[in-house]
């Protein structure tokens, strides 16, 4: 039976400061690993690759080794904008190698709703469907069929549980687990605008799903994610977890990502319980002014009320919390004073900061609409990296580039090297790259970084004449 080959794009570009630490991360596409375990339960043999930061030739290469071939179609998802490019390079190798080979190129996040926009830069693309495509991605592969003429196998009892045996290296990958789909907060920039929250998966189903998932071993412990555009547990949700936990006898270590109006601080123990280690937080800004432009609250004493509880509850229960800020439009050195205040009376509460400027995704006719408002605030576009990414200046007082410096000075501020690696390793780093490995890029790397390196003792910088890198 031939393989098909689904492909998450990688990046040419690095979203932040290009460095060996920032290429070292491994984020998982979880809806391209869906598709391929549609396809497995329907009898196809699905492998999922991931082009990270690799040059897209490297990946052709191991794609080749595995048995890619032009029988079916290549499936590509497009995780961002910056993987456009990166694809169209894909493709070109692979058409030339193999003149016959199809293309078919999916991203929700980047096709948006009008498809035929983005065949117009992928031109080898056969097809470009848009939305999730669990539900018709057999058809879209229907005229694979076997010698009889039927489609290949016949569908398996249906499940959510992704089958990470598809997984190309899978061991190195931290998993994530979908527990939520859906926000319809009605952001206009976001694809989950209009879709309503649905409810947590039962607790039994994640608990299955687990236990297919993780994997014991002698490498990094495996912490998966709980993935939810909005995660919003209730008490009887952590209770039946708590309670299917406690009958499996699994015990884990978990993450997930929460907005400070969106979870209880009295849950905070009960989940601590189920084995919440980490819970970024979106806590955004703690000025005033940023955090009604932002439209976070009306009320933003109340929500920085909030916020200060919620850490309180985590801290108080072991649970680490990474900040995440943002650098808005109209930002200022003042604005920055107020949040930076905050955090400093409270930075026994929190285990470390993520910060970056606002950056206005999507394709022209979408993010100018988005522009104008924060024009209003004061901000203008920048420069564009590529399609669908505007980087802003975001006031008169604070252009882009020190924007990205108030960042670094913010994350070395409250970050350590190590907290920072133990956050990285715990979701993005590969499961192999060890704390030493950490500090030697550490030591090779010239530009400045977002955590504080005055602590460290580093090993000897490596060079040109190192026995190492003698090739």
């Amino acid at each position: 039976m031939s393989r098909v080959f689904c492909i998450s794009a990688g990046q040419l570009q690095v979203k932040k400061a290009d460095t060996p630490i920032n290429r070292r991360h491994q984020y998982l596409n979880y809806g391209l690993l869906s598709l391929a375990t549609v396809l497995h339960r329907h009898g196809f043999d699905p492998v999922v690759l991931h082009g990270h930061f690799d040059r897209p030739e490297a990946l052709f290469l191991e794609a080749e080794r595995l048995g890619l071939n032009d029988s079916l179609p290549v499936l590509i998802s497009l995780p961002s904008f910056y993987a456009v490019e990166w694809a169209n390079l894909f493709m070109q190798q692979a058409k030339a190698r193999y003149p016959l080979i199809r293309f078919i190129v999916g991203g929700r996040w980047v096709v948006g709703d009008n498809p035929e926009r983005l065949k117009t830069l992928l031109l080898l693309a056969d097809r470009v469907i848009s939305g999730l495509a669990e539900s018709q991605i057999v058809e879209l592969l229907g005229g694979a069929r076997n010698a009889a003429g039927l489609l290949l196998g016949s569908p398996a009892p249906q499940s959510s549980t992704l089958d990470y045996r598809l997984l190309h290296q899978r061991e190195l990958y931290q998993p994530s687990i979908e527990v939520s789909r859906g926000c319809g907060m009605g952001c206009n920039f976001c694809q989950e605008r209009s879709e309503r929250l649905q409810p947590l998966k039962p607790a039994r189903q994640v608990v299955e799903e687990l236990t297919a998932t993780l994997l014991h071993d002698n490498l990094i412990e495996m912490t998966p994610y709980f993935e939810a555009s909005m995660f919003v547990p209730t008490r009887p949700w952590v209770d039946d977890f708590s309670k299917v936990l406690t009958e499996t006898g699994l015990k884990l270590r978990w993450r997930s990502e929460g907005r400070v109006d969106n979870i209880r601080p009295e849950l905070m123990p009960h989940l601590a319980a189920t084995g919440l280690t980490i819970l970024d937080l979106g806590l955004e800004s703690a000025s005033p002014q940023q955090l009604q432009r932002m439209q976070k609250s009306k009320k933003p004493q109340g929500y920085l009320d909030r916020a200060s509880r919620l850490l309180e509850a985590c801290a108080a229960n072991g649970i680490k919390v990474k900040v995440n800020l943002l650098l808005f439009a109209g930002e200022t050195d003042d604005t920055v004073a107020e949040t930076l205040h905050w955090l400093d009376a409270r930075r026994d509460q929190f285990y470390g900061v993520s910060v970056g400027p606002v950056i206005a995704y999507g394709w022209p006719e979408e993010s100018a609409s988005y522009l104008s408002e924060l024009a209003a605030f004061g901000a203008s576009l920048s420069h564009s990296p590529c399609l669908g990414v505007n980087h802003l200046d975001l006031s008169p007082q604070m252009n882009h580039e020190r924007a990205l410096a108030v960042s670094r000075e913010i994350s070395q501020r409250y970050m350590s090297a190590e907290r920072y690696y133990r956050l990285k390793s715990f979701s993005y780093f590969a499961r192999d790259y060890r704390y030493q490995n950490f500090l030697e890029d550490v030591a090779n790397t010239n530009v400045p970084l977002s955590f504080d390196t005055s602590r460290l003792t580093l090993p000897p910088r490596k060079d040109c004449h190192s026995p190492e890198l003698v090739v």
